[in-house]
């Protein structure tokens, strides 16, 4: 299966007269910057897949960002510059993110300087196509009913495919290397590994069931024929040796019982003081402070840093505190969005990653993402753009391997200013976090 041939049949000539006119530049030089973003794309969710958590978190964006190629039965209207535009580019800037994270930037001028288009060209062209390339792999997903394991082959066998089509340097930038020439061995790998890994798994399971047990199963059976063999011995006129054996065998029980019973004990009064120790934490979870940059331990091995006092800060210690109640809302200190725009830029990307990387620690959390405007426009606009960057941010959480069930959005407007004695202000702007399950 070629899917970049798949690819070509939906971008028609009329479709690439309306993405030239959206983003002001020619029919040619935009066909032309579409003939490289396509196999870009395909090589970033190669290299993705190259791994088996990659594999997992490109499974995931698929199934979880709703990719199932229904976009691609609405292709007329797709670059109209209306709602479906602003939701595919909203979609495509959380899957870009996801794919080439900090590296976007070089992507977006290699495509720029390949097709003869300004940057801002370039980059709408990929985030409108991103969810075009993504609508088609997620419909192979869905009809072959594929798992992480199926995708990564789906991406490997790709490879002769991307090669042909990448712009020139494309290949060094995405960082594909060797992918190219052996993407079908690195996918093997992934099965492998994960085969393997199950396997260390059940039998280090199976040796400790062994081990744990092998105690009480010698030790029954012998104070049973000991206690017998005192029985037999009492009959034929020798009770005292027989039941000194037998005490001895009874004490020897009552010392071992005694001995596991005390040895539990200690672990449990231990597990106790460690909890008693982080101050009734979150197990696993720690912080300290270093010329005001606070440094947290999470659960599960993660590590976040952020300055006293910000959103990260104030997040995470209220996720880890161990005390943490539904209801309490965090404001994001450093989102920010062109006027009227939904699109996040390089440090909001920064923001809602640490963000994720959070609420991955903790897994049961479950989040609503509210959006406010200040009250200057038309109030109905300003509450579809609050919504709008609402899910921008859950769409880049998405991106970023969390769940979207544990995300909801609001959008309100202009309706709860921060400020409310002056509605205007720009601190009104803004997107807030609220915590809806715990």
């Amino acid at each position: 299966m070629n899917l970049l041939g798949l690819v070509k049949d939906q971008l028609s000539s009329a479709v690439i007269g309306n993405a030239a006119k959206m983003i002001g530049g020619s029919n040619a030089a935009t066909g032309k910057a579409l003939d490289g973003i396509m196999p870009t794309l395909l090589g970033g969710m190669m290299k993705k897949s190259s791994t088996q958590s990659g594999a997992s978190e490109l499974f995931n964006m698929i199934k979880d960002g709703g990719h199932d190629g229904g976009i691609l039965d609405n292709m007329d209207n797709l670059f109209s510059g209306g709602d479906a535009t602003r939701k595919a580019t909203t979609a495509g800037e959380g899957i870009l993110s996801g794919l080439f994270g900090n590296g976007l930037g070089s992507i977006v001028g290699k495509v720029a300087s390949m097709a003869g288009l300004q940057r801002s060209g370039a980059s709408s062209l990929l985030s409108m196509a991103a969810p075009i390339l993504m609508g088609i792999v997620g419909k192979q997903v869905r009809s072959q009913g594929l798992n992480a394991s199926g995708l990564a082959n789906l991406m490997s066998s790709q490879a002769d495919h991307v090669k042909a089509a990448l712009p020139s340097g494309m290949g060094d930038a995405l960082g594909l290397g060797s992918l190219l020439g052996g993407a079908k061995a690195a996918a093997g790998n992934v099965a492998n590994t994960a085969s393997n890994v199950g396997g260390r798994a059940t039998a280090a399971a199976t040796d400790t069931a062994r081990r744990g047990g092998s105690f009480l199963r010698w030790l029954l059976p012998l104070l049973a024929v000991v206690l017998i063999g005192g029985w037999l011995l009492s009959r034929m006129g020798c009770a005292n040796p027989a039941g000194d054996m037998a005490d001895k065998a009874v004490d020897t029980t009552k010392k071992a019982t005694t001995t596991v019973v005390e040895g539990a004990k200690d672990m449990g009064d231990k597990a106790v003081d460690a909890t008693k120790n982080v101050g009734g934490a979150v197990a696993g979870f720690g912080s300290k402070v270093v010329d005001g940059i606070k440094a947290f331990e999470l659960p599960g091995g993660g590590k976040v840093s952020f300055r006293e006092g910000t959103f990260g800060d104030k997040f995470t210690s209220f996720l880890g505190g161990g005390s943490a109640k539904v209801g309490e809302r965090f404001t994001f200190d450093n989102l920010t969005f062109a006027t009227g725009s939904a699109n996040l830029d390089a440090n909001s990307l920064k923001e809602v990653a640490e963000c994720a990387k959070v609420l991955k620690a903790f897994p049961k959390v479950h989040i609503n993402i509210e959006g406010h405007t200040d009250s200057r426009g038309d109030m109905a606009k300003n509450k579809s753009l609050s919504m709008a960057r609402a899910t921008a941010v859950k769409n880049q959480l998405v991106a970023s391997g969390i769940s979207a069930n544990r995300l909801t959005t609001a959008g309100f407007g202009s309706e709860k200013p921060a400020n409310a004695a002056n509605t205007a202000a720009a601190e009104n702007r803004r997107v807030e976090v609220v915590v809806s399950k715990i």
